[in-house]
């Protein structure tokens, strides 16, 4: 099993090179129903191990976050926690400046102190632009020391369409001079957070209390309990924006998520969503392709005690496919006619090459299964008689 996890982060570079590319006939293959005028301006879903792209829409167009900008935040927080650099259990005061933000808040008096999860719970469940600030300034000093870290922590994971000009999303700020993202970052930046567990058991809540159970927060993604298996992740919406929305769920050990952006209504950003996620459950299945310890054939040694050494996959290998294209993988099997010996149990042999028509999917190492030593000049002379 270590093996498989091993090599499925080494497929995820290759997926997403070669799906990516080809992203137009996978899903022309599996036949999204894309209407001419489409009620978003941007969507893209994925699958979340593999990092397969299923279907893009206008993935790469800059838009404003909104709300979804918080994502951002939170992957701060959270790789901050697990670094040791935070705690959850740390206390924060809020400030004269988080009390007085507007939107989404829980509404925090100045000098208030709570601990981090509870703030935390209050942005991710709630999407308390208070709370958001209060956060900020203890790990950045300041909210522009934060946001300096956001901005950091989106070019560390390759992002290219995103910078933030505030914590929140909220366009406060002209038009050319504020946060953007595209429907691809936001998928990278669901896809790093969401390695974090505790962020999934929070954004699964329709509801949490806060303040000693003297308020109650609502979740703000309204797919919460009406889409099965939905257990996150974050919405937004300006009028700069229009209505945005984070979506992800897991079905049969397969987690999607989906994007999409700047919907006309919010009824259709949900719809849209759900549709989106249906869709690659319905037609998507991440299954092995390769099996670490599979053997793919002989090798003929030349001076090796034994004859021949038998090759076998170094890793394992998994995919996202249609049943179709399973059907039309290809295994090609690259080993020489002919290897010396001594041969070591474990060194490299050959590939198996692994393509979907004439896309190239996997390359995985094939390797001695067990050591061979070389003959001596006398047992070689032997093998004659």
């Amino acid at each position: 099993m270590r093996c498989m996890r091993h090599l499925s982060t080494r497929l995820a570079l290759c997926v997403l090179t070669i799906v990516v590319m080809a992203n137009s006939t996978r899903v022309q293959a599996a036949r999204y129903s894309l209407a001419e005028d489409p009620p978003f301006a941007a969507a893209l879903l994925v699958e979340a191990e593999t990092g397969t792209v299923l279907f893009a829409h206008n993935a790469d167009s800059v838009r404003s976050p909104a709300s979804t900008q918080k994502l951002l935040l939170q992957l701060v927080i959270m790789d901050a926690v697990e670094s040791g650099n935070l705690s959850l259990s740390d206390s924060i005061r809020a400030s004269a400046w988080a009390s007085r933000m507007g939107g989404s808040q829980v509404f925090l008096r100045e000098g208030e102190v709570f601990p981090l999860e509870e703030l935390m719970h209050a942005i991710v469940i709630a999407s308390a632009n208070d709370a958001c600030v209060a956060v900020a300034e203890h790990l950045g000093g300041t909210v522009d020391g934060f946001v300096d870290l956001m901005n950091d922590k989106a070019q560390s994971i390759g992002l290219t369409h995103t910078h933030c000009v505030n914590v929140h999303g909220l366009d406060d700020t002209p038009v050319n001079a504020g946060n953007m993202t595209s429907a691809r970052d936001l998928s990278q930046i669901a896809l790093s957070l969401i390695r974090h567990p505790q962020i999934l058991s929070w954004s699964s809540l329709r509801s949490a209390p806060f303040r000693d159970g003297k308020f109650k927060l609502w979740a703000t993604n309204r797919l919460l309990g009406k889409f099965r298996d939905l257990d996150g992740l974050k919405t937004g919406y300006t009028q700069r924006a229009g209505y945005n929305l984070v979506a992800t769920a897991e079905r049969r050990d397969m987690r999607l998520v989906s994007v999409v952006l700047g919907a006309r209504q919010e009824k259709l950003r949900d719809k849209e969503s759900a549709r989106l996620l249906s869709w690659g459950f319905n037609n998507f299945v991440k299954a092995p392709i390769a099996t670490a310890g599979d053997s793919a054939g002989v090798v003929p040694l030349d001076w090796g005690i034994d004859p021949s050494v038998t090759a076998v996959t170094r890793d394992g290998a998994i995919a996202v496919l249609t049943t179709e294209e399973r059907r039309r993988l290809h295994h090609e099997v690259r080993l020489p006619t002919l290897h010396e010996a001594p041969v070591a149990e474990g060194d490299s042999l050959g590939v198996l090459a692994i393509s979907l028509d004439d896309s190239l999917i996997a390359e995985i190492d094939l390797i001695a299964a067990t050591s061979v030593e070389r003959m001596s000049v006398w047992e070689k002379l032997m093998s004659y008689f």
